[in-house]
């Protein structure tokens, strides 16, 4: 019985506001109908007299030297939002042609970097034209590696150094092989005596090898650390999304009249009809 009573209650209540809703409206018609549609018609037509507009979407695989980062994700992040950075990367926005002032404009304004895993960033920025957006994020990508070199170069040059070492060094080896095989063919008439030269002489040769054999690894090992798989620039990838974002004139007036008719509801609600 409870149950029943309370849901004779909870209907009554229901249409009990709807039938004042009702009224309510029927009492504002007009108001109720004609605002929201010149809502609609103002923001569809400001809308429509926009500048066409892009969004380009991408992501950024950072770089590394020797399997490492060059810097921080959140170091990079914060550099790539920093005005300085959008100042090089595209230029200022002052400029004497006023489309070029705001075309720059808008793109330092909409640039935003944000990370996307533990190695990728995602960039987004707008732009007048698909071109424009493009271009962008291939600038930002082009100052970021710009500003890497500098922490870049230094590692390299280690790395390059000690490969200039190795390498010297397996030159060397291969220099006292060849003097050790030329000195095997010297011919000596003491059969003892040329024993012993054999002995001593492979003992050089197999000393020699295993350090040989050494340095091609170590070698090896430095041309993998300056390998692509472990030292590469940061990357645009290629998958670049672009898509128009403005003008969208009938999505705005939909959204604009809604609001407006919620509003004009409300209105109609809390505002007592004269009738009632």
């Amino acid at each position: 019985m409870r149950d029943a009573t309370a849901s004779l209650s909870a209907v009554s209540y229901v249409g009990g506001m709807f039938s004042y809703l009702t009224r309510a409206v029927r009492f504002r018609l007009k108001s109720v109908v004609l605002i929201p549609l010149v809502a609609a018609l103002v923001v569809f037509v400001a809308d429509w007299m926009r500048p066409v507009g892009y969004a380009a979407q991408a992501v950024v695989r950072v770089g590394r030297v020797d399997g490492a980062e060059v810097a921080p994700m959140s170091s990079i992040v914060f550099q790539m939002n920093s005005a300085s950075f959008k100042r090089r990367a595209f230029g200022t926005a002052d400029s004497s042609a006023d489309g070029d002032a705001k075309a720059r404009r808008l793109i330092l304004d909409s640039f935003d970097v944000r990370p996307a895993t533990s190695e990728m960033l995602a960039l987004s920025v707008g732009a007048p034209s698909e071109q424009a957006a493009t271009e962008a994020l291939q600038a930002a990508v082009r100052t970021l590696n710009a500003d890497q070199e500098k922490i870049r170069a230094p590692a390299l040059s280690e790395v390059n150094t000690q490969i200039a070492l190795v390498d010297s060094n397996i030159a060397s080896l291969i220099r006292v092989r060849e003097e050790l095989a030329s000195l095997g063919s010297i011919g000596v008439s003491d059969p003892a005596s040329l024993m012993l030269r054999r002995v001593w002489l492979l003992d050089l040769i197999v000393r020699n090898e295993e350090k040989l054999v050494v340095a091609t690894n170590d070698r090896r090992a430095l041309a993998e650390r300056m390998g692509p798989s472990k030292t590469y620039p940061a990357t645009l990838s290629d998958d670049v999304t672009v898509r128009q974002v403005s003008p969208n004139p009938l999505r705005h007036a939909i959204f604009a009249g809604a609001i407006v008719l919620l509003i004009m509801l409300v209105y109609a609600m809390v505002s007592r009809p004269a009738s009632a």
